[in-house]
């Protein structure tokens, strides 16, 4: 096996997650098609930064829409008009910049699918923890890639736009939402009217991202990705998008912290493993006090001894066998931190049974 650069590899199970500090979340990426300016991208923390000169009217909607979700930022991406492979120009210029939700608004269906495979591969080859706000997309079933569907849209004082056209604005409200806090029933003020699929119940089992029409408001039915393939890694759960933005963010916070803090800092001996062991479980009690774990459950992280136990085992060290837990513990294999964890990710109040018997 290579060496290489030293690798954090975390798997997220339902019953395996760990992290240390809070990540940024709340970037937006939009890809637009525009030739109006020489620059590659623009970066926007506030609506006032923009300049409607480098735009084209429609570009610079879908920017001023993206911020009524209030994100943390807006990267907006211009691509040559005169381009054949719209997503593949974009993702170029993005480079090593660091984002929670891209979208293509207006794009072409071939667009949206190219968009989820790609957001698909960074996550699953590269560890990525991006998150593609698509429409209509054939291929999906990801827990990574939302999937909306109406087709069409009514704004108020405005014409129907088709959903295409309404990305930029759902993907500022995904990455603006706190993370205590589900998308589900948002209401969507600056709309009229929605055109509903057929059976939104249906659609939602699908993994579709609808909006239905609901008391004179338009409404985000049930924020949902599109994961409908469940396996023993991906749960029922998983097919929330703010169980998704939790297990992400814990994700992003402990790879920087382990990069920043403890790679290469550190002799990897039991004794430094449980410094690292009580920082993740410090920032689980942090994490419940904002409501983001469970806090009536036991979170904590703790050092994965059948993993540690096997990897010894595969070079031949038959002895590691017999070991008990703290001989295990104490025979750290190279620079291999195994850890484990159980932790509960709180979802939000939304399905309500209430059964009231009259005498």
């Amino acid at each position: 096996m290579p060496i290489g650069l030293p690798k954090i590899e975390i798997i997220f199970k339902q019953k395996a997650v760990t992290a240390v500090q809070r990540s940024t979340k709340g970037v937006v990426v939009l890809i637009l098609k525009d030739s109006t300016g020489s620059f590659d991208l623009k970066e926007y923390k506030s609506i006032d930064k923009i300049e409607a000169a480098d735009w084209t009217a429609d570009n610079l909607k879908y920017i001023n829409d993206a911020f009524l979700g209030t994100p943390a930022k807006v990267i907006a991406v211009s691509v040559a008009t005169t381009t054949t492979d719209l997503i593949a120009d974009a993702v170029e210029k993005l480079a090593n910049k660091k984002f929670n939700w891209i979208c293509v608004p207006g794009g072409s269906s071939t667009d949206q699918q190219a968009l989820a495979t790609w957001v698909k591969g960074q996550n699953t080859n590269n560890g990525k923890t991006y998150k593609a706000l698509v429409f209509n997309a054939t291929v999906a079933d990801d827990m990574h890639i939302v999937n909306f569907t109406n087709t069409n849209v009514k704004p108020k004082d405005a014409d129907e736009i088709t959903g295409d056209k309404y990305l930029a604005r759902l993907a500022g409200i995904f990455a603006g939402l706190p993370m205590t806090m589900s998308a589900t029933y948002y209401v969507l003020q600056d709309l009229e009217s929605v055109t509903e699929p057929e059976d939104v119940e249906a659609a939602i089992n699908d993994g579709e991202l609808v909006l239905i029409n609901d008391d004179e408001e338009v409404k985000i039915a049930r924020a949902v990705n599109s994961l409908v393939t469940l396996t023993t890694d991906q749960t029922e759960d998983m097919k929330k998008i703010i169980i998704v933005e939790s297990m992400d963010m814990i994700l992003e916070d402990i790879r920087s912290t382990f990069k920043d803090f403890y790679v290469g800092k550190y002799k990897n001996n039991y004794d430094n493993q449980v410094l690292f062991i009580s920082a993740i479980n410090s920032y689980f009690k942090t994490l419940a006090g904002e409501d983001i774990l469970d806090i009536n459950y036991s979170n904590k992280a703790f050092v994965d001894v059948e993993t540690q136990r096997n990897a010894w085992l595969s070079i031949g060290k038959v002895e590691a066998e017999t070991w008990d837990e703290l001989a295990v513990k104490n025979n750290t294999f190279r620079s291999n931190v195994y850890l484990g964890g159980n932790i509960k990710i709180l979802d939000a109040m939304e399905d309500l049974k209430f059964n009231i018997t009259m005498l």
